[in-house]
This record gives structure tokens, sequence and C-alpha cells, in this order.
């Protein structure tokens, strides 16, 4: 679903990390739930709105305060195509050509097919049993 925030944002908002993966952000008081505030104000992600446009978060004092629409370096579209090379490495296959919804819809199925990586205790107990 697409909801609009003060005319600047239109959510979910797309956040590209700084390995070249890709999350969602359903709304404002998420997005210091995945990211650090001091992450975002060094430019250390790229984030685009539901509709493509690039987006800076503003911070002050620490917390959200805004939104500025910027130029990024690559478009969304560019970063969708990039995070499906990562995925197809990994033997996912990913078709990232339609909408930011659609793509992200791709995204999730191909993350899900990928093989688990055991976790730190798994591994310690696995190894146990040998």
């Amino acid at each position: 679903m697409i909801a609009k925030m003060e005319d600047e944002a239109l959510f979910p908002l797309y956040v590209r990390l700084d390995d070249g993966a890709l999350e969602r952000i359903e709304g404002l008081d998420r997005i210091l739930n995945h990211l650090e505030a001091t992450d975002i104000e060094n430019d250390e992600y790229m984030f685009w709105d539901a509709a493509g446009n690039g987006l800076k978060i503003l911070i002050d004092k620490g917390k959200v305060s805004g939104f500025e629409k910027v130029g990024n370096k690559i478009t969304l579209q560019q970063a969708f195509q990039g995070y499906a090379q990562q995925l197809a490495e990994l033997e996912a296959t990913i078709d990232v050509s339609g909408s930011p919804e659609e793509s992200w819809r791709e995204v999730q199925k191909a993350e899900e097919s990928l093989p688990r990586t055991p976790g730190f205790f798994e591994s310690i107990f696995r190894r146990k049993k040998k």
C-alpha cells in the first residue's frame, strides 16, 4: 500500500544499503528501526520513495525530521537490477523489470529461495554431532 507523507514522500521507501542489498521501509516510524541515524546523516544509503523519486532522509537530534528530494547516482530500477545480479550470483532467478512493487515481490521470492545459512549455535551443534 502506498501512503503519502506531507506531500514529500510516498511510502513504502526503498533503501540501498552499502553492500548493494535493498530493503523496504513501510512507514516513517520504521526508518530508524532498520538504519542508524548517523549512517543516514553520512549518506551511507540511497533512498527512493514508492514512485522512484530519490530522497534524502533529514535527521535532527537523532530523529527523522523530513525528506528532501535528490537525484541519486542511480535510479531505483538500477538499484533493483544491481541487487538482482547479486542474487543471481547466489543462484536465485529474479525479474525486476516491473514496477517497484512488483520488483520488491520478486526480490522477496528470490531471497526466500536461497539456501539458509546456519546460525552460530546451529553450526556449533552440528559440529558436535559428527
